[in-house]
């Protein structure tokens, strides 16, 4: 949810937009997701994903060099775009798959 506010900020706010970070295992404990059922987990996922996709096809390569600033470094709505697919890469292989292979 974090990612998909952040991808229509950088095209919204102020340039460049200054990407907040947080801290992620504080937040996921705020949440539960520990206690629900995985298939809860991949339902509210596989759905912020499929609207994360419908604005990520809708943009165009000025959008994508939009700037924006994270951890005081300067890059771009494409860099955060790549970022985050490399992220969900890490939490699919590891969360997801590797969890299934040990039930």
């Amino acid at each position: 949810m974090v990612n998909l506010e952040r991808f229509l900020q950088v095209q919204n706010e102020a340039s460049p937009y200054v990407v907040t970070t947080y801290d992620q295992v504080q937040w996921v404990a705020l949440q539960g997701y520990q206690e629900l059922p995985l298939e809860d987990i991949l339902m509210l996922w596989t759905s912020i994903n499929k609207k994360i996709m419908y604005v990520l096809d809708h943009l165009d390569e000025e959008t994508l060099a939009q700037p924006c600033v994270m951890n005081q470094q300067q890059r771009t709505l494409g860099w955060l775009i790549e970022e985050y697919m490399e992220h969900l890469a890490h939490h699919i292989h590891y969360q997801i798959l590797m969890n299934e292979c040990e039930t």
